[in-house]
């Protein structure tokens, strides 16, 4: 009875995964930017901040606002987006305070956590992608095909791994060989190695609907320039105020 409850748990979360993807605009089939998604989404503000390191997300219903550790590393980040959005669209708390530890927390972080795996890396494509890289179950999983899964997925190293010990393609004592030298790893093999580094963690940062609402406002004559320039300040965006990146234009 267990096992059929635990069964039709997970495709509960499956079908609920694929029903955010379906929102968002991308298929079963495709590896998800969420970062990108969440930012420019209308719905939804998007703040990256240097929380405690214990802390890897909050949602915050009433305020449509998910934050985001920055101090976590650009897999991990997408992967506690993904988290988040449980929160934000499946759970009935109106603030959830997330723990990169979720070994003695509630069903619902557990729940969130399954969801966020498939949201990010769909069963079908997973298990399609895994099949092709060991030959239909017949070779072993090897550090190469972690480093190909994760960087086709863009997930953190934890996340595949845990993945990969819950459809039984390694198990847990085989996972640890593959927890270490993780950046050394990826360069040998000629990987990009932003997905295992943090952004600018001091930094904090705010992107999506908060700001277009702040421009919206100021256009329609509704607040200041000072105002807006005051809401920009207060989202930690002083370089849409002072235009401080210094970047130039490049049309190409």
């Amino acid at each position: 009875m267990q096992s059929w409850k635990s069964t039709m748990d997970r495709l509960v979360l499956q079908r609920r995964a694929l029903n955010i993807r379906d929102h968002f605009g991308v298929d079963d089939n495709s590896p998800m930017d969420l970062v990108a998604l969440v930012a420019t989404n209308s719905e939804i503000t998007l703040v990256f901040y240097p929380f405690k390191e214990e802390i890897s997300g909050v949602c915050i219903k009433s305020a449509n606002l998910i934050a985001i550790n920055s101090h976590s590393t650009l897999g991990r980040q997408a992967f506690s987006i993904a988290h988040e959005l449980y929160h934000f669209f499946y759970d009935g708390e109106k603030t959830s305070i997330s723990y990169f530890d979720v070994s003695e927390n509630s069903r619902v972080e557990k729940d969130a956590n399954l969801f966020a795996s498939y949201l990010l890396m769909p069963d079908s494509s997973f298990s399609r992608y895994c099949n092709k890289l060991t030959d239909n179950g017949s070779k072993k999983i090897e550090l190469q095909d972690i480093l190909e899964i994760e960087q086709y997925f863009r997930v953190s190293r934890n996340a595949v791994l845990v993945r990969l010990i819950q459809e039984e393609y390694i198990t847990i004592e085989e996972s640890e060989q593959f927890k270490t030298d993780i950046v050394k790893n990826a360069k040998k093999y000629g990987f990009d190695i932003t997905l295992y580094l943090p952004t600018d963690i001091n930094k904090p940062k705010t992107f999506g609907a908060y700001l277009k609402k702040a421009l919206e406002l100021k256009d329609l004559g509704l607040i200041s320039d000072g105002k807006y320039e005051e809401y920009l300040l207060e989202a930690y965006r002083s370089d849409i105020v002072f235009d401080d990146n210094g970047e130039e234009d490049i049309y190409d």
